[in-house]
């Protein structure tokens, strides 16, 4: 998938909003799209996380919500700004998606 050329209206009907990345490697696993915050070096940066049936791939979007919303959403959480990770996302960047990057208005 490529971040340059990839179209969000492409997945916007398969997108899971409540993914619990802690279990998602359980069975049955979930498949299909989500949002997530990738912590890397100290910077959040919002991707589109491809779920399936045996891995998944995050991939950064070019378009990113506040760096402040993202840092809110991992600190409320009590997730550390200096574990490289994936994150969820909560409901403020939700909203910010939903106004943002998806054609339809939920």
């Amino acid at each position: 998938m490529n971040k340059e050329s990839f179209d969000l209206s492409q997945v916007e009907e398969n997108i899971c909003w409540e993914v619990d990345l802690e279990r998602e490697f359980m069975r049955p696993r979930r498949t299909g799209y989500s949002f997530v915050i990738d912590l890397c070096d100290g910077i959040p940066r919002l991707a589109l996380y491809r779920m399936k049936i045996n891995h998944s791939i995050s991939t950064t979007l070019d378009r990113q919500p506040p760096r402040g919303l993202l840092v809110k959403a991992i600190t409320s959480r009590d997730g550390s700004m200096s574990s490289d990770n994936i994150y969820p996302i909560d409901n403020e960047v939700r909203k910010w998606i939903e106004q943002n990057l998806l054609k339809k208005r939920r």
